[in-house]
């Protein structure tokens, strides 16, 4: 079952840099098209008010969303904490059944 695993996770490696490969190839001949096209210079000015501006409303967007967390937000923390700590007694012991699987030399109790 570990090497259908491996395939899959190689064929999605494989799969991803082909796109990124062909992805590159586009860019490298969008690149050159701009290089030789160089003498159409076209000229840009900076607003670095505009910028600042962006910056600023982006940054008081953020703000405005945050609160005082709420008597429910400490509930639901106490109850995701709770939950994994149960978790933890339940299941924590499988770190060391998948180390045995894993490793069948090594014979430790559990």
């Amino acid at each position: 079952m570990l090497e259908v695993w491996f395939g899959v996770a190689l064929g999605l490696l494989v799969a991803s840099n082909v796109a990124l490969w062909l992805k590159l190839d586009r860019c490298y001949v969008d690149l050159h098209r701009i290089i030789e096209n160089g003498s159409d210079k076209i000229e840009q000015t900076i607003d670095l008010d505009g910028i600042k501006d962006e910056i600023h409303d982006t940054i008081q967007d953020f703000m405005a969303g945050l609160h005082v967390p709420t008597a429910g937000d400490h509930l639901l923390g106490s109850v995701g904490q709770l939950l994994q700590m149960w978790g933890m007694k339940k299941f924590g012991g499988m770190a060391q059944v998948a180390q045995q699987i894993v490793n069948p030399d090594q014979h430790e109790e559990i």
